[in-house]
C-alpha cells in the first residue's frame, strides 16, 4: 500500500511538472492584449463608450494554454448600465471567448452534479433573507422583483402552494433583482435589506405588504407607502428604518445580488434554483415535482 502512495505521488508530481512547463511556453497575456480584450467584452455587452473594464488573469485550465479570465467593470451611479462582473475562458491565441470550456475526459453527469451543488451552496450560503430549517435537504432561491407581477403571484404561491406542505424539508431564500425597467423596484429592494437589519420577520412582513400593495405603489408614493406600515410593525425602530433608506446604507447589499445575477445569465424574474436546478417563471407544479425527484434520489443515495 505504500508503495502504491509513492507511485501515485510520483505520478502526481510528473503531472504536475509536466503542467507547469506546458503553461511556461504559454503567450504572455500582455496589456495591449488586455486592452484589446476588455474593449472587445464592453462592446459584446453593450456597455457605454466611457466604461472602464478591467481583466484579471484567474489562471489556466488544467495543464493547457486556455486561459480563465474575470472581467469586470466600475460601478458608477450616474451610469444607467449595471457594473459587469463575468468569467470568460480565452483560447490559447487569446482570440475565441467562452463561458464554459467541455472537458472530454470528465463525466458530463459527475460534472453536472458537481457544478449543481456548488452552485446551490453559493446560492443559498449568506446573511439573505430566508425561512425554513437552516439544514433543510431542499433549497429554494428565488431572485425577484416587488415591482413584478409574476414575482407578486411567486412570492405568496410559494407560501401557499410549496411550503405549506413541504416545509419542514425546504429552505426558501430571497435575492434581489430588480428590473432596470420597474421606476420603484430598486428602493423596495434596499428597503427590504433595511427592514432585515432589524430582524428577518420584518423583511417577510414587508415582503408580503409589497407583493399585496403592488397596484397601488408607485415612486412617487413608495416612501410614503413603506413608513406607514413600518408603523404597524410591533417592536419595528421606524427612525432606524428612515436612517437606512436615506443613507443608502442598503445599495451595496442589493448591488451584490444583481451583479450575481448577471454573472449566472438571469434575464427575467421571477428565477427560481431548486438544489441548482434553475426554473424560470412560477410553476407550482413543476417545482413540487422538482422536489419529489430530488428527495427520492436522495433518499436512494442514503440507502445501503
Amino acid at each position: 500500500m505504500k508503495s502504491h502512495r509513492i507511485i501515485a505521488g510520483i505520478v502526481c508530481a510528473v503531472v504536475g511538472a509536466a503542467g507547469a512547463n506546458a503553461q511556461s511556453a504559454c503567450p504572455p497575456l500582455g496589456e495591449s492584449a488586455k486592452t484589446k480584450l476588455a474593449d472587445y467584452v464592453r462592446k459584446k455587452y453593450s456597455l457605454p463608450v466611457n466604461a472602464q473594464v478591467y481583466v484579471a488573469e484567474s489562471g489556466f485550465v488544467g495543464g493547457t494554454c486556455y486561459r480563465k479570465l474575470q472581467f469586470k467593470s466600475l460601478y458608477r451611479p450616474e451610469d444607467s448600465a449595471r457594473p459587469l462582473k463575468i468569467d470568460l475562458i480565452a483560447s490559447p491565441d487569446l482570440r475565441f471567448l467562452t463561458r464554459e470550456l467541455l472537458d472530454s475526459l470528465v463525466d458530463p453527469a459527475a460534472e453536472e452534479a458537481h457544478k449543481l451543488e456548488a452552485l446551490a451552496a453559493s446560492l443559498a450560503t449568506g446573511h439573505f433573507p430566508a425561512t425554513g430549517p437552516k439544514d433543510a435537504p431542499i433549497s429554494i432561491v428565488i431572485f425577484s422583483d416587488f415591482e413584478c407581477p409574476f414575482c407578486a403571484q411567486a412570492g405568496k404561491g410559494l407560501f401557499t402552494d410549496v411550503l405549506s406542505t413541504e416545509k419542514d424539508k425546504i429552505r426558501l431564500v430571497f435575492r434581489n433583482f430588480p428590473l432596470a425597467m420597474h421606476p420603484w423596484a430598486r428602493a423596495a429592494a434596499e428597503a427590504g435589506v433595511c427592514a432585515q437589519r432589524q430582524d428577518e420577520k420584518y423583511f417577510w412582513e414587508f415582503h408580503d405588504y409589497l407583493f399585496a400593495n403592488q397596484r397601488e405603489i408607485n415612486k412617487q408614493n413608495l416612501r410614503e407607502k413603506l413608513l406607514e406600515r413600518a408603523t404597524t410593525m410591533e417592536n419595528f425602530k421606524v427612525d432606524e428604518f428612515e436612517s437606512c433608506l436615506d443613507h443608502g446604507t442598503a445599495a451595496a447589499a442589493v448591488e451584490q445580488d444583481i451583479t450575481l445575477g448577471n454573472q449566472i445569465g438571469i434575464a427575467a424574474t421571477p428565477t427560481l434554483f431548486v438544489n441548482g436546478h434553475r426554473l424560470s417563471g412560477y410553476r407550482p407544479e413543476q417545482i413540487r415535482t422538482l422536489i419529489r425527484e430530488l428527495t427520492s434520489s436522495t433518499q436512494a443515495a442514503q440507502q445501503p
